[in-house]
């Protein structure tokens, strides 16, 4: 039963991002903040999440998983305006997705 509840919980969390990634306001549900801190505090903690959900999967995988995720939102952002793609918004994906399985890492 746990496990189906964190993967759920992982699910929910990328269907949440995937809102937020191409909803063409954001700022008017979350706020107007640093936006490159939001991107890697929002990918550090999916670390979390998908390590919960999926603890069998190699670390790799679940950084290729995350970072091509981050990827596929920002493209397709570049086909929803006003949103742009910005290759900065993915390096704060990479940077939160690394750091957070360092941290987990650390932690199991």
């Amino acid at each position: 039963m746990w496990r189906l509840l964190l993967v759920l919980q992982f699910y929910c969390l990328i269907a949440i991002y995937t809102y937020f990634g191409l909803t063409p306001h954001p700022e008017t549900i979350v706020g107007n903040f640093n936006d490159l801190l939001m991107h890697f505090s929002g990918y550090f903690v999916a670390v979390f999440s998908i390590s919960a959900a999926r603890p069998q999967w190699p670390w790799w995988q679940k950084a290729l998983f995350l970072i091509l995720y981050s990827i596929a939102i920002e493209i397709a952002q570049h086909f929803h305006p006003p949103r742009t793609f910005s290759l900065s918004d993915i390096v704060a994906n990479s940077a939160g997705v690394v750091l957070g399985l360092i941290v987990v890492n650390f932690l199991i």
